[in-house]
């Protein structure tokens, strides 16, 4: 699926956030601080040990010209286990940005913008934008991938990695996620994109719309609408202001 020409980022309201729209401005958060657990923990398959150690041997016998033995020693087995622990810990410290392809969803507004007191980011992602070339849709999985070192053969490392950081269970398929990563977590980085919009929840009081609105008077292209409940339906709708 192509990315869909509009991500958007759920937020609560905090000096932080607003400044981030302010300062056109996305923090990248380390996966060790996300609500999911499970989320960027994958690593390669311990039951797949022998595999990988019987994988790095055949390498180690096609480069070079003295006998290799084809046992498996305690200390490959060492050597396997530290390689799990840093792949974990690599993926652990990068940065992660998260989006929804949604931005009206009910669940959303209550678990990342405050319970509906916060507001919601709607960002420009058409062609030709950063975000567009930097965001990766998320993949929902009810079985977690099961990788061993052969999957991180050359030309296949990549496709491999982007496996561990962008796999979920199904159950959060609901979110529509898609995100960026860097190298380094827990910093600011550059908006990629535009912000098109900022949607008020529909909790958000009076006082602190018009302080949102005070604060971003000198952004005139950015739009706002506010989410609205749907009488007698379980639904938002998103109306401009």
């Amino acid at each position: 699926m192509s990315c869909p020409d509009r991500l958007y980022k759920y937020q609560a309201l905090t000096a932080y956030t607003l400044g981030s729209v302010l300062n056109e401005s996305i923090w990248l958060a380390k996966p060790s601080s996300f609500n999911d657990p499970i989320d960027c923990a994958i690593t390669l398959d311990s039951s797949r040990t022998d595999d990988s150690i019987r994988h790095a041997i055949e390498i180690a016998r096609s480069r070079t010209e003295d006998a290799v033995s084809g046992d498996i020693r305690p200390e490959d087995r060492e050597a396997y286990q530290r390689f799990r622990e840093q792949m974990l810990s690599l993926l652990q410290n990068m940065g992660v940005c998260s989006f929804s392809a949604v931005g009206d969803h009910l669940l959303m507004w209550s678990h990342y913008a405050n319970h509906h007191h916060g507001f919601c980011v709607e960002y420009d992602a058409s062609e030709g934008t950063m975000l567009r070339k930097l965001a990766h849709q998320v993949l929902y999985s009810d079985t977690v991938p099961s990788m061993g070192a052969a999957d991180f053969a050359p030309g296949r490392s990549l496709a491999s990695f982007d496996r561990l950081w962008l796999t979920k269970a199904s159950c959060w398929s609901y979110e529509q996620e898609w995100r960026i990563l860097m190298q380094e977590g827990n910093k600011p980085f550059q908006a990629p994109s535009r912000v098109i919009s900022l949607t008020f929840g529909a909790r958000m009081p009076e006082s602190e719309r018009t302080m949102v609105k005070c604060a971003l008077r000198n952004q005139p292209e950015i739009r706002f609408k506010e989410a609205r409940l749907v009488e007698g339906k379980f639904l938002l709708e998103i109306a401009a202001l």
